[in-house]
């Protein structure tokens, strides 16, 4: 009983706390990310994420608390105060579950409306599913509370009280109906994405990120499967695996519906990462030129390669008084250094500069010249 009871101990202690953190991480970066893209104020959406983000520090709160109040372990076998701290414990967990996700589903929908609610049915459908969450909420908290009379009943058994029948029942109804708002909150871009006038990788690309929301489905399919062994006289051995879900399904419900609104940020990092892989690149391509004295000269006759206007054989040059024709050699009369390079090369070091001033030029100028220009051959 003792190893069983160190595991849930250091499972419902952990997960709850790393979960929430990078939730809140995650939050934070939303909110960075709006400040990056230009705009100074929070939007509805940011606010009701936050007070989502807030609720769910109290879920977090209680599965640790109950980490530490024998769960894991039969509610027979456990001390009366024990027992009756695993049990509140469990209670308060279903206070701050359904407000938290009502917060987070609503923020998610009034984002995909303003991004996406250009059409008047859209629009319609939206505003129905956020009155349908809020009344969900609403049914699952109060009923939450009053499900036991007095209330402290459902925690502590030695009062006079009782409980409404099918109380698992009421459980699987609220997550069915929950897995459902999910799916519908999954599917309501996708539509209108593929509407878009966007590329076909721009309209994956846009689902795929929608998509991840299918994680929220999951976690809320696997709390809804855990509840069909929930018991509700032996709370401390059968509500172990459902703390889990419930903060993994909230806190994921967070990340899922903050990464949209990252993309400001990570198009800044990417950009300036791109920048610095540029820069890098550039540095290395300068010092190929510029800082490789000892690179060989390539030879005389290679200069055709580097030519715009390549030659073939020979180079001829004409004036109006005569024609000369010049080896390539001769024609492309380079400077040498005293180690035999072409200045040229040891300066630029392949870089082709070509100048075309080796041309004859007569004693006589053409200007103030009667000679009539009409059938003059002109130098090329």
């Amino acid at each position: 009983m003792y190893e069983e009871n160190t595991y849930w101990k250091n499972v419902l202690t952990i997960v709850p706390i790393v979960g929430s953190g990078v939730a809140t991480i995650i939050y934070f970066l939303r909110l960075f990310a709006r400040r990056v893209g230009g705009t100074t104020r929070w939007q509805l959406e940011d606010i009701l994420m936050g007070i989502g983000v807030l609720i769910s520090y109290g879920a977090t709160a209680f599965v640790v608390y109950t980490a530490f109040n024998g769960v894991g372990l039969p509610t027979s076998t456990l001390p009366p105060d024990e027992r009756r701290r695993v049990q509140f414990g469990s209670w308060m967990i279903q206070k701050f579950w359904a407000p938290s996700m009502a917060f987070i589903k609503i923020s998610i929908i009034v984002f995909l409306r303003r991004l996406l609610g250009t059409l008047t049915f859209y629009r319609a459908f939206t505003m129905g599913l956020i009155v349908f969450v809020t009344c969900w909420a609403l049914a699952a908290l109060l009923v939450n509370i009053f499900q036991c009379w007095p209330v402290q009943y459902y925690y502590d058994k030695d009062l006079n009280g009782h409980c409404m029948g099918h109380q698992r029942e009421f459980f699987q109804c609220m997550g069915s109906l929950a897995l459902i708002e999910d799916v519908f909150i999954l599917c309501l871009p996708i539509p209108v994405v593929w509407r878009l006038k966007i590329t076909m990788r721009q309209k994956f690309a846009v689902t795929f990120v929608f998509s991840l929301g299918g994680l929220v489905c999951i976690f809320s399919l696997l709390r809804l499967i855990e509840f069909r062994r929930f018991i509700v006289t032996d709370l401390a051995s059968s509500s172990a695996l459902e703390s889990i879900w419930t903060v993994l399904e909230i806190n994921v419900a967070i990340i899922t519906g903050s990464l949209p609104l990252l993309r400001p940020l990570l198009q800044g990092i990417l950009g300036r990462m791109r920048s610095i892989s540029n820069s890098k690149r550039s540095h290395h391509s300068n010092s190929r030129y510029y800082h490789r004295p000892s690179m060989p000269t390539p030879p005389v006759d290679l200069h055709k390669y580097f030519d715009p206007r390549p030659l073939d054989h020979s180079t001829t040059v004409k004036s109006s008084a005569k024609e000369t024709t010049m080896p390539p050699d001769q024609f492309y009369n380079y400077e040498r250094d005293d180690e035999g390079h072409r200045t040229s090369d040891v300066e630029l070091h392949g870089i082709a500069v070509t100048t075309g001033v080796d041309q004859d030029v007569e004693d006589k100028s053409d200007i103030g010249n009667a000679e009539p220009v009409s059938n003059r051959n002109w130098p090329l």
